[in-house]
């Protein structure tokens, strides 16, 4: 997340509980905020029409249009994530910001296309209504670009004009919709997906300001990025296979004795969607924590005891460094484990209170607790998995997802026939978690071959300029 840390290592600078709750706050709306914002204003809505009881067919189109829109949205740009953040990155180190623009609309161009082409072929034999249609598709677009976005917008430096356009967007489309259901008695599913574009136009719109404010200049070399494909294809597997992996169980799922057909056009499976919703939302806090932890503390040690190789320090000065470097990474990892353990067991309490008064069955309840379980060796296999690319380990870090994924949605069409689908993202992630924390360990056992012995000792010529001169 090019530019995150910057920020985060200055506001722990300074002293001060506000201080930290402002770091903490910044890093929560950059690392889940668009995701979280979203489904927010998804559920408020969802209790908007319950509310007014407007008719189920109405209430659960919405819900299946606005569910896809957000899981093939992500699947689509989740590939492009890791691969643009170390493109931005390379080129604010390098000084090359005429690179960046340009590659957000390159970016956008490929993702759109794949996106639209898509969303055109699944909606041209639904017998839905055009107009509903239409808006659907429209909402689709916006949320491929503004999750293109926010792989830029922690790039920049003002922070509250990120956070205010969020916060805007959402709450246009809430007042919208709360205006239309409450004054204007409108509760058709089509008026509430334009009041879902018009907040998240105004997001995209912002955002594209903002960006083109900081990043002036457009050299027109949209597709440059492209480059880094065949520089890191790891980290397209990487960034694909995780972001499929939060969703991969649940498409399987729909294939199964859950699945449920909404107007002959989505097929979904609420009784195990619902369950996943809730769980996933465990697993929010540790991410911001360890986006925290990463880019301040660890950052520190990483970066100390590298420079100090790179600037010749006396052995006695370098050793020092990599001790303290494992120490902090070995404290860091056990506090995020301790906060998700935690967080997962008030989260089941919660959980085990409040979701049958919103009409979950006990059978819903059992599942979100093994999905809760099987969350907390996730959020750390990611953990590991981010840690294996600080140190490049890329192979590493996309077998781990690899195995995360494949073993999950395997598991998941093995066990379906015997309902036990939350078991499959419980095994797959302990699976993974443990895959990974042996990679991790050992690039950490042999870290001085790594670091002296693996490079080449004359460098490759590479076809081709990747940075444009």
């Amino acid at each position: 997340m090019a530019g995150i840390g910057f920020q985060l290592k200055k506001m722990f600078n300074e002293r001060g509980f506000l201080a930290n709750v402002r770091a903490y706050s910044y890093s929560a709306i950059v690392t889940v905020g668009p995701l979280a914002l979203c489904i927010l204003l998804m559920t408020f809505v969802q209790q908007l029409l319950l509310a007014v009881d407007t008719p189920y067919a109405e209430r659960e189109l919405f819900l299946a249009a606005s569910e896809y829109a957000l899981i093939f949205s992500q699947i689509i740009t989740g590939g492009f994530n890791l691969i643009v953040s170390r493109y931005v990155a390379d080129q604010i180190y390098l000084e090359k910001y005429e690179n960046i623009l340009s590659s957000m609309y390159g970016v956008m161009s490929i993702c759109v296309l794949l996106g639209g082409v898509s969303a055109f072929v699944f909606f041209l034999f639904s017998p839905l209504d055009l107009t509903f249609k239409f808006v659907t598709y429209i909402f689709f677009i916006e949320l491929i670009i503004v999750w293109i976005q926010c792989m830029y917008v922690s790039a920049l430096k003002d922070y509250m004009k990120i956070v205010k356009s969020f916060l805007i967007g959402v709450i246009i489309s809430g007042a919208a919709i709360f205006i239309c259901i409450k004054f204007l008695h409108i509760y058709s599913v089509t008026a509430m997906m334009i009041c879902l574009n018009i907040g998240f136009l105004f997001m995209l719109v912002k955002f594209t300001q903002y960006i083109r404010e900081y990043f002036k200049v457009n050299n027109y070399k949209y597709f440059l990025f492209l480059a880094y494909f065949k520089k890191y294809p790891l980290l397209f597997v990487c960034g694909f296979f995780y972001t499929l992996g939060l969703y991969g169980h649940n498409l399987i799922v729909w294939q199964g004795q859950y699945q449920h057909t909404v107007a002959d056009t989505f097929v979904i499976a609420p009784f195990y969607d619902v369950p996943v919703f809730f769980a996933y939302l465990s697993v929010l806090p540790a991410m911001v924590l360890f986006v925290v932890s990463l880019e301040t503390s660890f950052y520190t040690a990483y970066k100390t005891y590298y420079n100090r190789i790179l600037n010749s320090f006396p052995l006695r000065d370098i050793l020092s460094a990599k001790k303290d470097m494992f120490k902090i990474l070995s404290l860091e990892l056990a506090f995020i484990v301790e906060i998700q353990l935690f967080t997962a067991i008030c989260s089941i309490a919660l959980g085990l209170k409040f979701l049958p008064l919103l009409g979950l069955t006990f059978e819903q309840i059992q599942l979100f607790i093994i999905l809760v379980l099987g969350y907390l060796f996730f959020i750390v296999m990611y953990t590991v998995v981010l840690l294996l690319l600080y140190y490049d380990d890329q192979k590493g870090a996309s077998i781990t997802t690899v195995i995360y994924t494949v073993g999950s949605m395997v598991l998941t069409f093995v066990f379906v026939p015997y309902d036990n689908n939350g078991f499959s993202v419980f095994i797959a992630a302990l699976i993974s978690l443990l895959f990974g924390l042996w990679k991790l360990t050992h690039y950490l056992n042999n870290i001085d071959y790594y670091t002296f012995c693996s490079q080449p000792l004359i460098p490759k010529k590479r076809r081709g300029d990747l940075r444009g001169n």
